[in-house]
């Protein structure tokens, strides 16, 4: 069974406790995680909050908190 990025970016989020665009770049090899992060945004099926963090340099980048959200 193929395991989906929104599968990988919940995993990394449920044990790292949040993700940013760059990790998952780097450390789930996506090419699209900005797009997959807006779908789960947008699916009644994840709870997606974030924060604007800040580099060293000053470059602002967001965080990403993501949690699964049970149906009854």
């Amino acid at each position: 069974m193929k395991v989906t990025q929104q599968a990988k970016i919940l995993a990394y989020c449920n044990s790292n406790g949040s993700i940013t665009i760059r990790e998952a770049f780097e450390k789930l090899k996506m090419n699209s995680p900005s797009k997959r992060i807006s779908e789960m945004r947008n699916s009644p099926w994840y709870h997606v909050d974030s924060v604007t963090e800040y580099s060293h340099e000053g470059v602002p980048y967001k965080r990403y908190f993501i949690k699964e959200v049970l149906h009854d």
